[in-house]
């Protein structure tokens, strides 16, 4: 039997290998740089020998692809799930603000929550319950949410205040979609709140993971696939794909032989998947619109103290140039207390993303004096990491032009973050997309393999 070539490990490559190999079927994951991950990895800072992510991710309780593939791999149990859904703003004028949902069941839980929060106003809570109330009713539809909205007019339509955008919307919104909500899908935003908020009482409950990335998601996925006999090539160049009587019989790579394949998935960036693309692709399929979209930054500022500077594990900030911040515990080789690490996030960061790393710390800094005050003045370290290219700017028009995993070669597959998955470019949209293509290519190879897994 052939085996199916997945050209990128990203994390949509590694859920297709991880999904393909669990029903053993021969899989080749071939991936350029010398890691696994894509853009969710960690690595040691040289300075603190600590393992910091390339980016903060967020993951919530509700991200039910995500955890069952961290069940497969191994890894489930490195994920601290809040026993309770809570999230902790601080405002610039009325300080900590808590929304945390209480054990009842949806939507109740959501009523009694937001009725019983100080982050919104008598008026704010109303018209919340009424958002709320719409992205109850169903699948999203014309009707509800127009596929030309934009957050902003979907905001107009429920009759948010200023102070409820500022306070609330705003910053859920750039955090769920790294977009401004003027530019942003409002359908694709609606419907991950409905994931988030409404499918399940404790779905929108934090998942903070107590390792690094590559321990968490990537170098445990690399290992399930090669335990059950599939290979994994790092610092392989694919140059094309190659294409006989309708149909791809492998990939061509670089200084290397090529590699037969039953079927390929490529699961890299929309611009790389142009080049990829065999001739009879590049003419009516519309990737190259796609593949020249906007793309949005993030910021992470990581800040170093030899004490504890935070009293929260995660805070959402308003009214700042941070967003985020992430409080992680540094401990000595015996278990004491070390101080800690605070990763300050800023999402959507195209004024920031020109500054130098001086400027970013110094604003980090401020801002972190503002929530903690003079303890946070000094860190002794700090480090920037700059991920200009993090998501892709998902407009309503961006919206309508992701692709679905099929291409006009039927055993040519997608995945991606960036495919037509329902989500913003978030980690469970990535494993979606990468099992979704995977169920494709089991399809092809066996039809009795289809079902066999839990993927959905």
């Amino acid at each position: 039997m052939k085996p199916v070539v997945i050209v990128g490990a990203g994390l949509s490559g590694l859920a297709a290998g991880v999904a393909l190999a669990s029903r053993s079927i021969p899989v080749i994951l071939l991936e350029q740089r010398p890691f696994a991950g894509g853009r969710a990895y960690s690595f040691r800072d040289r300075t603190t020998g600590d393992v910091i992510d390339n980016g903060q991710h967020l993951l919530i309780a509700g991200y039910a692809r995500t955890r069952a593939f961290l069940e497969t791999i191994g890894s489930a149990h490195l994920l601290e799930i809040q026993k309770t859904p809570e999230l902790v703003f601080h405002h610039p004028r009325r300080g900590y603000l808590r929304l945390r949902l209480p054990p009842l069941p949806s939507p109740l839980h959501l009523l009694g929550g937001v009725l019983a929060s100080d982050l919104f106003t008598g008026g704010d809570k109303f018209n919340v319950l009424r958002a709320g109330a719409s992205i109850a009713r169903g699948p999203v539809h014309a009707s509800d949410v127009p596929q030309d909205w934009t957050i902003e007019q979907w905001l107009d339509r429920q009759g948010a205040s200023a102070e409820n955008r500022a306070s609330f919307w705003h910053p859920l919104a750039i955090s769920i979609m790294n977009e401004m909500p003027e530019a942003a899908s409002a359908r694709v935003f609606v419907r991950s709140l409905r994931e988030a908020f409404l499918s399940h009482r404790t779905s929108a409950a934090l998942a903070i993971p107590k390792v690094g990335l590559s321990e968490l998601l990537a170098d445990p996925a690399v290992s399930f696939i090669r335990s059950c006999g599939g290979d994994v090539r790092f610092g392989v160049d694919v140059t094309e794909t190659i294409e006989q009587g309708g149909r791809v019989t492998g990939v061509q790579t670089r200084g290397s032989e090529d590699v037969d394949a039953s079927s390929v998935i490529l699961a890299v960036p929309p611009t790389n998947v142009v080049r990829l693309l065999p001739d009879s692709c590049r003419v009516d399929f519309h990737l190259r619109e796609i593949s020249s979209m906007a793309v949005s930054p993030i910021l992470c500022v990581h800040l170093w103290y030899k004490h504890v500077v935070s009293p929260h594990a995660v805070l959402g900030v308003l009214g700042k140039r941070v967003q985020w911040v992430f409080r992680h515990s540094r401990t000595r080789a015996k278990g004491n207390a070390q101080g800690e690490r605070l990763s300050l996030v800023i999402s959507a960061a195209y004024e920031e993303a020109a500054w130098t790393n001086d400027a970013l710390i110094e604003a980090g800094v401020e801002d972190c004096v503002a929530l903690f005050g003079e303890p946070a003045r000094l860190p002794y370290h700090a480090v920037v990491i700059r991920e200009k290219r993090a998501t892709f700017s998902l407009s309503p028009e961006v919206e309508a032009l992701r692709p679905g995993v099929c291409t006009p070669v039927p055993n040519l597959l997608l995945a991606g973050d960036w495919t037509a998955t329902g989500l913003p470019a978030t980690v469970e949209g990535a494993i979606r997309s990468g099992e979704a293509a995977a169920e494709r290519a089991a399809r092809a190879v066996s039809p009795r393999s289809v079902g066999r897994s839990s993927m959905h």
